[in-house]
């Protein structure tokens, strides 16, 4: 723009202080932030739009969580939808919902959590009520399963390398922290990554690094624990920590700039 400018207006001051050149950026400025903006809005319509596209899978991971146990499903005759006559947040049960996709089915698992905050599965009945609702609203010709069974089981060894400035007490709290935001995350889909553990791991504050030594993950048909690759689906669609998990602690001097 300023080159612009100084080839069409001979007369404008050189000066690299000269009052068109603030104004030029003032301009520069308010029209990049208008296409962040811009920018955002698209993504923003996008991840809407995914939500709300019936036949999905989002759409269905989103019918899942309205789910409300106990409550009849009825049929509007106006819009050809299916709604719940109370809106009842208390009904809603679902709280981790993993949906898969292969060319036969939909698989869908979810769990619930307990008056602990644990997550925990389904009972029977309201397992059985999930199932109707699904088949209820699915499109037809889709075949669905739906599953809600006790969590896998991952045991790690893990040694965290911390900066001494921070009192380890607090670091291992914040990692303990971090860890289990990363076994309670929302939308899970089904699959245990090895690197986003990791990543979970090194992100309070005062972790330098981390060796994940050994991640060993077991669900209720397996007899033994097995090595977690790159990317493990999860049998249950969510997993707990076991007792015996190893969680050391290094102080290491961080580089500080």
């Amino acid at each position: 723009m300023t080159d612009a400018l100084s080839a069409e207006r001979a007369d404008l001051s050189p000066s690299a202080t000269a009052e068109w050149r603030l104004w030029t950026w003032v301009v520069a400025t308010a029209i990049h932030l208008f296409e962040v903006i811009l920018d955002r809005f698209r993504t923003e319509m996008d991840e809407v739009a995914d939500k709300i596209t019936p036949g999905t899978v989002r759409w269905y991971v989103e019918q899942c969580y309205r789910f409300q146990n106990g409550h009849e499903l009825l049929f509007d005759d106006r819009t050809a939808q299916l709604y719940y006559a109370v809106d009842d947040p208390a009904a809603r049960i679902i709280d981790v919902v993993a949906v898969t996709e292969t060319k036969e089915k939909l698989s869908i698992k979810v769990a619930k959590r307990d008056a602990q905050n644990r997550i925990v599965p389904l009972s029977s009945d309201e397992l059985h009520n999930f199932t109707g609702y699904i088949d209820a609203i699915k499109f037809a010709g889709i075949e669905t399963t739906t599953v809600s069974t006790n969590a896998d089981q991952v045991r790690y060894e893990l040694e965290v390398f911390y900066d001494p400035a921070v009192p380890v007490t607090t670091v291992r709290d914040r990692v303990l922290d971090a860890l289990d935001a990363f076994r309670s995350e929302r939308d899970f889909n089904s699959t245990l990554y090895r690197q986003k553990f990791i990543a979970a791991a090194m992100t309070p504050d005062g972790v330098v690094t981390v060796d994940l030594k050994s991640m060993e993950r077991k669900s209720a048909g397996m007899e033994e624990f097995a090595p977690v690759g790159v990317a493990d689906e999860l049998d249950a669609g969510y997993f707990d920590y076991t007792d015996d998990c190893s969680l050391t602690f290094t102080s290491i001097k961080a580089s500080r700039s």
